[in-house]
C-alpha cells in the first residue's frame, strides 16, 4: 500500500454554520462570527461571550435516535462525520482518529458533581457515565455512521490536530486502514469556561466545533485529491523554550518533506495564548515573510477552539484560494509543552 497520505474530502462544523462551505466562506471574509447568547447556565461570567456553533442542538442535528443524553462535543463530532461522508456508508476499511482535550469537561464535572450529590459515590445516572469517557466522541460517531476500522482517541491539548494527523497517516502507511477520518473536536460548557477563564482571562472569546477530513493512500486516491500530507513533527519544550523547541520542529518537518523555509507559500499559525503563543509569532516572524504568515486567515476568528484548533487550520488552508500546487504550513503550541507542524501540499484550489 503506498504511503502517501492524500486529503480527498473535507468538512466542518463551526461558529460559522453547519459544514465545510461555511466555514470556507467565514474565512474567507475574513469577518469574525458574532458573538453567540449563550444558555444562562452556561455562562461562567454574565458578561463572558462565546462563538458557538449557531442554534446547535444535538437531538435536532442528529435526530431522537441514539442521541438521548449525548454531550455536545459527541454531537459536533457527529454531525461533522455526516457531513464529510454524506451518504457514503463507511465499512470495514474506515477508520476514525479524533483530537480532543481530554474528553468533554462538562462531561467530567457533571458525572463528579452527581457523585458527590447521591446518597452513596455510585449513586450516579447512568446517562452521565458515557459522557466522561474520553473517547466517547470518537467511538459514538464511529457507531454512528457505521466506520469500522480502526478508532482511536487523541488527547494533546491544542496539538491534539495534528498529532491526530499523523496518527492517521501511521495507520495508512501500516495498512491498517483503507481510509481514515481524521479531525479535532472542541465544545463550549460552563465547565471548560471556567477553567479558560480562571487560566487566561474572561477578555478570551472561546470558540468551539469540529473539523475533519478524509485521508486515503494514493493508489486509492481519486483522479483530484485536495491535498497530501507530507510531514508531521511534533516534540515538547521542556524547558518552556517554545522558541527553541518549535524552531527545531519546523526546521526537521521541512527537511522530511523535501522543502526549503523559502519554497513555503502560507503558514497558519495556532494561537495558544500566553508566552506559548508568543513565541510562535516569534518563530514564524524569523523565518516567514509577512505576506506569506498573511496569505490565509488563521482560524482565531472563530474565538479559542483549543483542542480542535488544529484541524481548523488544515481546514483553513483547504479553503484557501489560489493554493493549488502551493506548499504550505501549519504550527501549534500548547502552554502545556507541546509544540507541533504540519507540511502540507495543496494539490487542487478552493471552490
Amino acid at each position: 500500500m503506498s504511503t502517501t497520505a492524500l486529503i480527498t474530502a473535507w468538512s466542518a462544523v463551526s461558529p460559522y454554520g453547519i459544514g465545510g462551505d461555511a466555514l470556507a466562506e467565514g474565512l474567507r471574509s475574513r469577518s469574525a462570527p458574532e458573538p453567540s447568547a449563550a444558555p444562562e447556565e452556561w455562562l461562567s461570567d454574565p458578561s463572558a461571550t462565546a462563538r458557538l456553533v449557531p442554534g446547535f442542538d444535538v437531538r435536532e442535528a442528529l435526530g431522537r435516535v441514539g442521541t438521548r443524553g449525548m454531550d455536545r462535543m459527541t454531537g459536533l463530532a457527529a454531525v461533522a462525520v455526516r457531513e464529510l461522508l454524506g451518504d457514503d456508508e463507511g465499512g470495514l476499511g474506515t477508520g476514525l482518529v479524533l483530537g480532543t482535550a481530554a474528553g468533554g469537561v462538562q462531561g467530567f464535572l457533571e458525572f463528579t458533581k452527581a457523585s458527590f450529590e447521591g446518597e452513596r459515590p455510585i449513586d450516579v445516572p447512568p446517562s452521565k457515565v458515557p459522557n466522561m469517557a474520553m473517547n466517547r466522541a470518537a467511538s459514538a460517531s464511529a457507531i454512528r455512521h457505521h466506520l469500522k476500522g480502526p478508532n482511536s482517541t487523541v488527547a494533546a491539548g491544542r496539538l491534539s490536530g495534528l498529532i491526530a494527523l499523523a496518527h492517521a497517516r501511521r495507520l495508512l502507511a501500516d495498512g491498517r486502514a483503507e481510509r481514515v477520518l481524521c479531525g479535532s473536536v472542541e465544545e463550549y460548557s460552563a465547565g471548560r469556561a471556567q477553567l479558560e477563564h480562571r487560566a487566561y482571562g474572561t477578555e478570551r472569546v472561546l470558540g468551539e466545533g469540529c473539523a475533519m477530513v478524509l485521508l486515503e493512500p494514493a493508489d486509492a486516491a481519486p483522479a483530484q485529491p485536495l491535498a497530501e500530507v507530507l510531514s508531521v513533527h511534533h516534540r515538547i519544550a521542556l524547558t518552556g523554550d517554545f522558541a527553541d523547541a518549535l524552531s527545531a520542529t519546523v526546521h526537521a518537518a521541512l527537511r522530511a518533506a523535501g522543502v526549503r523555509p523559502d519554497e513555503i507559500w502560507a503558514v497558519v499559525p495556532g494561537g495558544a495564548p500566553g508566552s506559548a503563543g508568543e513565541q510562535e509569532q516569534q518563530v514564524l516572524q524569523a523565518l516567514f515573510e509577512t505576506s506569506v504568515r498573511d496569505r490565509v486567515q488563521a482560524p482565531d476568528l472563530l474565538g479559542d477552539t483549543a483542542a480542535a484548533t488544529g484541524a481548523f487550520q488544515l481546514a483553513a488552508l483547504l479553503a484557501a484560494p489560489d493554493g493549488a500546487g502551493r506548499t504550505a504550513l501549519i504550527t501549534a503550541t500548547d502552554p502545556d509543552g507541546p509544540v507541533g507542524c504540519a507540511v502540507v501540499k495543496l494539490l487542487a484550489g478552493a471552490a
